[in-house]
This record gives C-alpha cells, structure tokens and sequence, in this order.
C-alpha cells in the first residue's frame, strides 16, 4: 500500500473515531443538547484513545498484511500519521494540554506497530489445515 493510500487510511481512521464518538453521544448522552458538548467530552477523553489505539491496530495489519518485509515499520508510519492527524485536530480546536493526549498518540504509535508485528507473525506462521 502507497503512502497516499496510507495517508487515505489515516484520515479514514480519524474520521471513524470521531464519527464513533459522535454516534455514542447521540445514542448515550443527555436529553437537553445544552449538555451534549460537555458529555462528549468527558467520553471523548477516554474513547478517543481507546478507538483510536483499535483503530490503528486494525490499520496496521491491513496496511502490512501483504508485505514480506518491514510490517512493524509500515504500521508505524500509519500510527504516526493517525496520530499527526489528531494533533493537528487538537492544535486547531485550541484544545488544552492534558497528558492523556501524549498517551492516547503514543498508542496509537504503539498500536500500529503492534498490528504490523500481527501481521508479520502471521505470515511467517500460518494456519495449518487440520484436514491433514
């Protein structure tokens, strides 16, 4: 998969996260929509790093799954765009500095290696048919 792809895919995964938010505070937040932005981001807070850490992990086996070498690099590069993507997002919204921002972008770092190592292992082992 090219880097435009790849850069295609970030995007993707960004929007779903935020889409995903979106769709758990129509269907879980409060009646009065006054109070629909501050349940979304007392949700956000925690959801956005755990979709975005899925998220990425997913991407980074999809993006290596092909390849015959550097699965953990090319997953890496997907979680670095992701979590460029969002850092831009944050900077623009004016958003304040909160630790779990180095950690949720840190995770998704971290999950899109991990899904290229997934991916690796399991092209250098796989499923043995036990029709054998």
């Amino acid at each position: 998969m090219g880097l435009v792809r790849m850069l295609l895919l970030a995007v993707a995964i960004e929007a779903t996260a935020v889409l995903l938010l979106v769709l758990l505070v129509a269907a879980l937040g409060p009646a009065d929509p006054a109070a629909a932005p501050a349940f979304a981001e007392r949700l956000g807070y925690w959801f956005g790093p755990l979709a975005g850490f899925v998220l990425c992990l997913g991407g980074g086996w999809f993006v290596a799954r092909r390849l015959a070498e550097g699965h953990v690099l090319r997953g890496l590069v997907l979680g670095a765009m992701v979590a460029s993507i969002d850092i831009a997002i944050l900077i623009a919204s004016g958003a304040m500095f909160q630790p779990m921002l180095v950690f949720s972008n840190l995770g998704r770092l971290a999950a899109g290696s991990l899904g290229g190592f997934v991916a690796r292992t399991v092209r250098e082992h796989p499923r043995r048919s036990s029709a054998a």
